[in-house]
Formats: structure tokens, sequence, C-alpha cells
């Protein structure tokens, strides 16, 4: 059965020319996986900042599934990713996107 999980990354400090290379080919990996990474976004402190983490609602079977397909992300294959951290994920029942099966 599958779960909702939210995936928090980190980026490495200074790594926005990681981010700009690769960010093509992020996109295209998001949108092939996108059956189950339902919302991918980045975190940052104001507007004009440049990112410093991102997060991601992924539906899977389990966490160690959901590490498994980040293994391929563009942005963990070159880098730019300092850490990654899985949480299991509950959506208000009100969103029916996320908790559609």
């Amino acid at each position: 059965m599958s779960r909702l999980f939210l995936l928090r990354f980190t980026d490495k400090p200074d790594s926005l020319a990681i981010r700009k290379q690769h960010m093509t080919a992020h996109v295209a990996w998001l949108d092939s996986h996108a059956e189950a990474v339902i919302v991918a976004g980045t975190m940052r402190v104001a507007e004009t900042d440049p990112p410093l983490a991102a997060i991601w609602i992924v539906r899977a079977e389990s966490s160690e599934a959901v590490l498994a397909m980040s293994d391929s992300d563009p942005f963990w294959v070159n880098g730019l990713r300092a850490t990654r951290e899985v949480f299991l994920y509950r959506a208000h029942s009100a969103i029916p996107v996320l908790n559609a099966d």
C-alpha cells in the first residue's frame, strides 16, 4: 500500500552554479517521476534569495523507496544536496489530490 512521505533536502552552501547547471535535467527527472513526486519545490528565506532547501511530497511504499528513487535525481547525483530526510506525511482531507489512491 502506498503512503505519502515528505522528503526534505538541504542544499550545500554556495551551490547555485550546480543548481543552474543541472536544472533542466532535474525538471525532466521530476516530470518522469510525476506519479510518485506529487509536489516538489524550493525553500528560500526571501523571494530574491537563492534556494536553500527543497521539499517533495511523494507517494511510495516506504521511506526506503523514497530514498532509492531520489538517488537518481540529477541534483542528488551531481552534489547539489547536502542532506535529505524522509517523514511520513498526512495531508488534510480537503486536499483530494494528496489523498487519492
